[in-house]
């Protein structure tokens, strides 16, 4: 299955997208999903940056601070090849 990486805002607010084909079960991806799962109650902060992970049509607003160890170098790549989108 391929994931994408959304980031949204900033000080500049840009678009940034960047995605990769990972192998995770069904089972594995639901419990990633609800391990790094954003807060959306927490209040937005001015000029802040936020995350969304994109699987097929669905979206989840996420926090990368919550990443387990496990997925941090997915992650860590992910946010390195993120590209500007027009």
């Amino acid at each position: 299955m391929i994931i994408r990486l959304i980031r949204t805002g900033g000080f500049i607010p840009v678009t940034k997208v960047s995605e990769t084909k990972v192998d995770f079960s069904d089972q594995e991806l639901a419990n990633l999903l609800v391990t790094i799962k954003h807060d959306t109650a927490a209040p937005k902060i001015k000029d802040g940056q936020y995350y969304e992970l994109n699987v097929g049509t669905d979206s989840t607003p996420i926090d990368l601070e919550k990443v387990p160890d496990k997925y941090k170098d997915l992650f860590n790549k992910l946010k390195s090849d993120l590209k500007i989108i027009k």
